[in-house]
């Protein structure tokens, strides 16, 4: 029996480029010292192969994104271009692999080491199919695709042209893209898939688990975004700063929303009439989860040192044994900065943590204040109008250089200010507010700039 045993190893897949770490083939002479004779086709036909050191795919998986699951008949050169293939989607750290023939048939073995560098993607716009049926359709093409892809490599490219096809296949006009979302950071959050050059709008909005008390109320919500053309943000939005804000209002402080249910629609004929174009509409349905209302048990204050817990309750207008309305509760938390921001104190905090009885259905609150620095005026510059304009202006200015800085004086000052300004011109004020850690001073620069004359 002839046996041929041969290695190779690739690494650093953060670029395309492959390093051949053991380029020559081991070849075993037969035993009579006779040259080797040509491998029967027989002996080349996949038997098994197997995949070692992945936790993330199984060895089907792998060996169908090689392009050499069992049965294929291959040598050396398609081992070595299947493990390229392999490098380029990005998914691994690391490739190597060994085979061995036999008279039966050629076993393979690749061994990986997964890349770490993987985040989900997000479909935003493909409003005809559910987002589990596009997770399939895309990982019956690629088998390497469960869901999330690496930060490098062609998977993503291939995704692309897997939906790409599923449009045309459907009819469906448009493009598709794919944009690379970062947090504040930079650091890579997801890659999402989105469909361009097509116009879609949402046509009528509905909403399950609502009870009749908050119904009313989330369908004069709903009026804003009916009628607008669609997109996942605009979904995303309204849950956040319409919907949730409906409950949290009432103190159904852990209500939820699942993710909306979509639902492409033929227009009416009438509707069909209108459109100047061919769109596609969709209506929304939004499944809520209100959960159980909660009331206000207690206060605690803690952290305050500059200014008297009466003063600081005194601006909180929610009360012991009304519902836990977060909302009010956002906008007094703000009040209380404020007040802290006009003694100097421009950057104090107020953390506010819950401590739920699900139970007795109420809640206590604990408001630790964390003041910081006393900050004092320091630089004032105007720019954009002349010296005798300039020094009318700054003599309305109170707060002189290390003055304890008020930061609400500044909405104050502003219209005072455009009553000295001519009234033959539109003038735009642009502010520009610079806390200066080192010294603890604020400086403010004022920059005028005349739009048009009247």
């Amino acid at each position: 029996m002839l046996f041929t045993r041969l290695r190779l190893a690739f690494l650093g897949f953060t670029a395309v480029c492959l390093s051949l770490l053991c380029p020559a083939a081991a070849q075993t002479t037969p035993t009579n010292g006779s040259a080797s004779r040509p491998i029967p086709a027989s002996a080349r036909k996949l038997i098994e192969v197997r995949v070692t050191g992945s936790k993330r795919f199984t060895s089907d998986e792998i060996a169908a994104a090689s392009g050499l699951p069992v049965g294929t008949t291959a040598g050396d050169e398609d081992f070595r271009r299947a493990a390229r293939q392999l490098g380029e989607s990005g998914a691994f750290d690391s490739i190597s692999f060994t085979y061995s023939y036999s008279a039966g048939g050629t076993k393979l073995t690749f061994q990986v080491t997964d890349t770490d560098k993987f985040v989900p993607i997000r479909f935003t716009d493909f409003v005809w199919f559910a987002a589990e049926d596009l997770r399939q359709k895309v990982h019956e093409h690629i088998p390497l695709f469960n869901g999330e892809l690496p930060s490098n490599g062609r998977l993503p490219d291939q995704v692309s042209d897997v939906l790409q096809a599923l449009l045309v296949e459907n009819a469906i006009p448009g493009h598709v893209d794919y944009v690379r979302t970062s947090d504040a950071n930079g650091k890579l959050q997801s890659i999402d898939y989105g469909v361009s050059n097509v116009t879609i709008r949402v046509h009528h909005v509905t909403f399950t688990g609502a009870a009749a008390g908050e119904l009313p109320l989330l369908q004069t919500a709903a009026e804003k975004i009916s009628g607008r053309e669609y997109s996942h943000t605009l979904l995303e939005s309204f849950v956040d700063r319409a919907l949730l804000p409906v409950y949290r209002e009432r103190g159904y402080l852990k209500a939820a929303c699942a993710t909306p249910q979509l639902k492409v629609v033929k227009p009416s004929a009438a509707e069909a009439n209108e459109s100047k174009h061919e769109e596609t509409l969709v209506d929304v349905t939004f499944p809520i989860t209100p959960g159980i209302p909660y009331k206000l048990a207690s206060w605690e204050w803690t952290g305050n040192q500059a200014i008297p817990t009466d003063a600081l309750q005194r601006l909180i207008h929610l009360k012991t044994g009304q519902p836990a309305n977060t909302v009010r509760l956002e906008d007094d938390l703000r009040a209380v900065q404020a007040l802290y921001s006009s003694h100097g104190y421009i950057l104090a905090t107020i953390k506010a943590d819950a401590e739920f009885d699900n139970a007795a259905g109420t809640i206590d609150y604990h408001l630790d204040v964390i003041e910081g620095f006393v900050y004092r005026m320091g630089e004032l510059a105007f720019r954009g109008i002349d010296n005798n304009l300039e020094a009318r202006l700054r003599a309305v200015w109170k707060l002189r250089p290390g003055d304890v800085y008020d930061a609400t004086y500044l909405q104050q000052f502003l219209p005072q200010a455009r009553k000295l300004l001519p009234v033959t011109i539109d003038w735009d004020v642009s502010t520009h507010v610079t806390a200066i850690a080192r010294d603890k001073t604020v400086d403010v620069d004022l920059q005028y700039t005349a739009k048009a004359t009247r």
